[in-house]
Parts: C-alpha cells; structure tokens; sequence
C-alpha cells in the first residue's frame, strides 16, 4: 500500500507572487499541497504539528525541531509519509 506524500509550504507573507513562482514553481490546485502564511513568532516544531508530523507542538520539540525559523529557502522530508516541509522565508 502506497501512502500518498503531501507537500506543505509556509511563506513569508510579504513574498511577491514572482519570487513564489521562482521557488516554488505555479502552485497547482491538483496537487497534494498546502500553503500557509509563515508568522515571524514561531518555531519550526509548529510546523511540524500542523503538518500532522506529530500530534502536538510540545512533541516536535522534544524531537529535536524547537529551532527558529531560518532565513531563505528551506526543504524538509520528514514522517513516515514523507511528507515535504517547504520554508520560504526571504525579505525583500
């Protein structure tokens, strides 16, 4: 049995829509990919409880993803989905 990977994007929300396009390409609304508004406050283990990498923040830490946001073009692979974290998180 194959388990579908979802791919899951969180951008700055001042990235102009060329820069979205250069780096993450046209976002087609075929594919299996979420997109979210990046806020400054977080950490990447919110990203990973809202992805369902795991069930909560609290655990994301305790795994090893209680870092900062980091600057540009981030990629993770993570769970056993395989699911693709995308960060962009340039300034202008």
């Amino acid at each position: 049995m194959k388990i579908g990977r979802i791919d899951i994007d969180f951008i700055r929300k001042d990235i102009s829509q060329k820069e979205i396009d250069l780096f993450l390409g046209p976002i087609d609304d075929e594919q299996d990919q979420e997109t979210f508004i990046l806020n400054e406050k977080l950490v990447i283990a919110h990203f990973m409880a809202i992805a369902g990498i795991f069930p909560s923040i609290g655990q994301a830490r305790k795994n090893g993803w209680d870092k900062p946001i980091p600057p540009g073009f981030s990629q993770f692979v993570v769970g056993k989905k395989r699911s693709m974290i995308t960060i962009l998180n340039i300034t202008g």
